[in-house]
């Protein structure tokens, strides 16, 4: 409705134009003071910028005009001063380049900020929120002994300091790096939380904290996380289930800490996105609901107050964490993908760890010898995969089911973690079997944009299938290196397989519109150390976005100095389209943003250096000036 009022408006606002260059007996003033009433002169006018408007032509502009938070023209930067009212805000670029405002399709912000801030600057929160609790403790060793005594030794001192009642957080790392430290600690947590054989069993951690509840947690995203009976006991009261690691440090911030103060909420997660998220030049994310009620009412009151800092697009996943209703709640729930508004949306339901027991692959791991796991016990960290010639009933996978009963209810599935080639095959059969069972056309399934995530490994035949059916790879490009996942991949099949690795350009070449996105924390400051690096991201990334970016126009990896298959990277400009306007359309948002066009969204990036004009091995280096928001200045460096 505001977008047609705004046109109606610009066609109204073009007769008067029209007709005041026809009377002649009019004046200047009258008609500056008739259209200064009506409101219709832009409220921002932006000069001497050199704007990538990444539209169907990628059309470049000189200036551009933004009324009511969204595009009313683009040209010379004379003609859009000659648009000016008394009231408009002339913002000059300065000659910097101007980008749409990237939308990061797969982060984690509400997670990520209570290890940020209570990690980083447990002080200042403290003060901040004026509770104690509001401190993450350390507990560092060389091995498993040296890292259980310190967790001992840190309890005591936090009990000591908090007195009975209050919580208990601590962080966990061993040896130098997250590898080693995720060799050493994982075997200490219980595969299941009433597993009593584990060091870190729930009784062992009674011991420890017997009037406090406790939360011990690994330090990367990924890692094992234990609490005891006390802890539990405040999670069932407060969310209805028991939370553990990345989940439960994401949750207890709102949840638990700052549960029904709002004010301190909406303050915590500002802080957050004005740190880290908008810094970058992102202005659209996209994460998991995860059902906090706590959070979403924080989010709903900025939105009505106009005080939303960056747009979210949100996947419902209850689905995935209910065991025995969630074929009731996706029949219930029904297709309300894209409802919302231009701040806060729904993108479809996430069941991101749909996998388990998909994993597997086709390839043959160097070592002739090498046992592999089988079905179901795919270790990523490991490398080895299940072989794929290994028979699997994908019907008795919880996984491959609850994705199954979410599209034959008709909903837009996506968020899907891919961590091998036998997980594509998984989804291509499920929806082959859609189709030849005449329960969906293909058509219909293209229309759904469903979304893989991650992605480091893609077989060279699957990319044609993947295309088909109109699904989208989101890629990050951390995943192909280090210890884990793609990286570990690689060290147990072989660089033969590097053409397996990200291939970006070949889908980008069968007519698929891949996506960038991080799924990192991105933000770096002198209190970032190895422990507190939720992931094996290459160090010079860590906090930079456009290092990150820089990947897939060189495939070089500076940190270890190796090229991922060179014959994959992308143009600039496919790739800045991959990181905006393909971000948008995975999201349903594209007529709104992604691209710098009249009747679009006014979001945009003001950068430090021109991205195609300086070296790909440059890209790195690029920094924001400047974010705006809906024609709204969100943030600014202070070097601009």
């Amino acid at each position: 409705m505001k977008r047609n009022s705004h046109c109606n408006l610009l066609i109204g606002l073009s007769v008067l134009l029209l007709f005041a260059g026809t009377a002649q007996a009019q004046s200047a003033n009258d008609w500056a003071k008739k259209l200064q009433l009506l409101n219709a002169y832009p409220d921002l006018v932006v000069v001497n910028a050199r704007i990538a408007t990444l539209n169907a032509t990628n059309t470049q502009a000189e200036a551009m005009a933004v009324r009511d938070h969204r595009i009313v023209a683009l040209g010379t930067s004379a003609e859009m001063r000659s648009l000016a009212g008394p009231r408009t805000e002339i913002l000059d670029a300065k000659g910097r380049r101007l980008i749409p405002g990237l939308v990061d399709g797969h982060t984690h912000p509400t997670r990520f900020a209570s290890d940020h801030w209570l990690g980083e600057e447990p002080e200042l929160m403290i003060q901040k929120y004026k509770d104690p609790q509001l401190k993450i403790a350390w507990a560092f060793g060389k091995t498993q002994g040296e890292t259980v005594v310190a967790l001992q030794n840190a309890v005591a001192e936090r009990a000591r300091e908090l007195g009975p009642g209050k919580w208990i957080w601590v962080n966990m790392f061993a040896g130098a790096t997250l590898p080693e430290s995720r060799d050493i600690l994982a075997p200490l947590f219980p595969r299941n939380p009433e597993d009593p054989d584990a060091i870190l069993s729930r009784a062992f951690l009674d011991k420890i904290a017997p009037n406090n509840p406790l939360m011990v947690v690994t330090t990367e995203a990924i890692g094992p996380g234990m609490n005891n009976s006390l802890a539990r006991q405040e999670w069932l009261k407060y969310r209805g289930e028991e939370l553990f690691g990345l989940t439960a440090r994401g949750r207890i911030m709102y949840d638990i800490f700052l549960r029904n103060r709002t004010e301190d909420i909406i303050d915590f997660i500002t802080r957050e996105l004005e740190t880290c998220i908008l810094p970058q030049g992102i202005t659209t994310f996209s994460d998991y609901y995860s059902g906090s009620p706590q959070l979403m009412k924080a989010f709903r009151v900025m939105y009505e107050r106009g005080q939303m800092p960056v747009r979210w697009a949100y996947w419902d996943d209850l689905g995935s964490r209910i065991d025995e209703r969630y074929e009731f709640h996706y029949n219930q729930m029904g297709d309300i993908r894209g409802i919302g508004n231009d701040y806060i949306w729904n993108a479809g339901v996430g069941t991101e760890g749909w996998e388990q027991g998909l994993i597997c692959t086709a390839a043959a791991p160097v070592d002739p010898n090498a046992k592999k796991p089988t079905r179901g016990a795919g270790n990523l960290s490991a490398g080895l995969r299940p072989d794929c010639a290994e028979p699997a009933d994908f019907e008795k996978l919880p996984g491959y089911w609850n994705t199954k009963k979410a599209l034959e209810a008709g909903l837009r599935v996506g968020y899907l973690h891919a961590y091998s080639d036998g997980t594509y095959d998984a989804l291509i059969h499920l929806l082959e079997d859609q189709v030849n069972s005449g329960r969906m056309t293909l058509e219909q399934i293209r229309a759904l944009k469903i979304t893989l995530e991650h992605n480091p490994m893609v077989r060279p035949d699957q990319v044609a299938k993947l295309t088909r059916y109109g699904i989208v790879l989101g890629f990050n490009g951390y995943q192909v290196q280090g210890n884990i996942k793609g990286g570990a991949f690689l060290k147990m099949y072989g660089e033969r397989y590097m053409n397996w690795i990200a291939p970006m350009k070949s889908l980008v070449d069968a007519g698929s519109h891949p996506v960038f996105n991080t799924d990192a924390h991105l933000h770096k400051s002198a209190k970032t150390n190895p422990w507190n690096v939720r992931m094996d991201y290459p160090p010079s990334w860590v906090g930079n976005y456009w290092a990150y970016l820089e990947f897939f126009a060189t495939r070089y990896m500076r940190d270890n100095g190796i090229t991922y298959n060179s014959l994959e990277a992308v143009d600039r400009t496919t790739l800045l389209k991959s990181a905006t306007l393909w971000g948008a359309e995975a999201l349903f948002k594209d007529k709104d943003i992604g691209s710098l066009e009249p009747g679009k969204l006014a979001d945009f990036a003001i950068l430090d250096k021109d991205y195609f004009a300086i070296p790909l091995d440059e890209i790195h280096t690029i920094n924001t000036l400047m974010t705006v928001v809906g024609g709204k200045a969100a943030w600014k460096s202070p070097n601009f």
